[in-house]
Formats: structure tokens, sequence, C-alpha cells
């Protein structure tokens, strides 16, 4: 089963590719960056997501290219970090005090912990710019819901955190 899924994944993404002009571009990279199935499916949907909500798709994978020439030469993966943050901040506002973001740390540790990690590719700025949209998208959806229920609107720990790895 989890063989037809990764099969319809990557077709899904394929078929992205042919549909969207510049998601293609974006997900070719460049001589020094590249982008993995699983973080071109994750920016695709990302991408969707961002349209139902007035965001231009142009905006987002002319951003992520822009973000991709500045690590280009890099290896540290803060330079891929900030150029994600830059990326996705500059398009939603996100829900900073959600974002709890960790490398080379044990998932199961962190499960262990209450946490749920999200772990994605730590030299990706597309990556980081996904996960920092994921992480502050179920922050709010977590604040809707507690305020829904009449809980406390005190901050609490976030129970997704992104994983990089490195």
């Amino acid at each position: 089963m989890a063989e037809v899924l990764n099969d319809q994944r990557t077709e899904w993404v394929r078929q992205y590719r042919h549909g969207h002009a510049l998601a293609d571009v974006w997900a070719r990279g460049l001589r020094h960056v590249s982008h993995s199935i699983e973080t071109q499916e994750r920016v695709f949907r990302m991408s969707e997501q961002l349209a139902r909500s007035g965001v231009d798709r142009t905006d987002l994978f002319m951003a992520l290219e822009e973000a991709d020439r500045c690590v280009a030469l890099s290896t540290d993966p803060h330079v891929a970090s900030e150029a994600g943050y830059r990326v996705i901040s500059t398009l939603v506002p996100l829900a900073l005090e959600s974002l709890a973001i960790r490398a080379d740390e044990d998932e199961s540790e962190l499960r262990a912990l209450g946490f749920d990690p999200l772990a994605f590719d730590g030299h990706d700025p597309g990556a980081y710019a996904w996960v920092m949209f994921e992480l502050s998208t179920r922050a709010d959806a977590e604040r809707r819901s507690r305020w829904r229920r009449c809980l406390s609107q005190a901050f609490s720990t976030p129970t997704a955190i992104g994983l990089a790895r490195l």
C-alpha cells in the first residue's frame, strides 16, 4: 500500500510541475541546491493552501528561487533556515511562538516528550519555508480549537516541532 501511495504522490508532483511552469523551474533546483520529491510535494501543497488564501503562486516560487540562489554556495544550514524564513514571512504572518525547530535530534525521544516531529531537509530553504508555514498553521488551528472549547488562551508548548535532517 505504501508503494501505491508513494507512486500516487510522485505522480501528483509530476502533474503539478507539468501544470505550473514556475513550480517546475523551482523544483529543478540549482547546481548545488536540490529538492526531494517529499519537499516538492510539501511546497506544492503549501502553494495551493496559500493560493486559496489569496497569495499568488508566482510570488511564492520567485521567492523560493531567490532563496535557492542565496544558499547555493553555502553548506551552513542556518543560511537555508534564514532564507526559508524570508520566503514565508514575506507572504503570510507566522505564529512565531510556534516555530520550534531542532536539528539532529532523536525523533523517538521527541515523541516520548509529547512532540510530533516534522522531519525535513535541513539544507533546503523550501523545506524550511514549508515547516515554518506548517507549524504556524497548526498553532493557529490549536489556538482556534482552544478558543471554541473555552480553554485558557495562555501560551502552551507546541506539540509539533520541526526536525531538520542535516
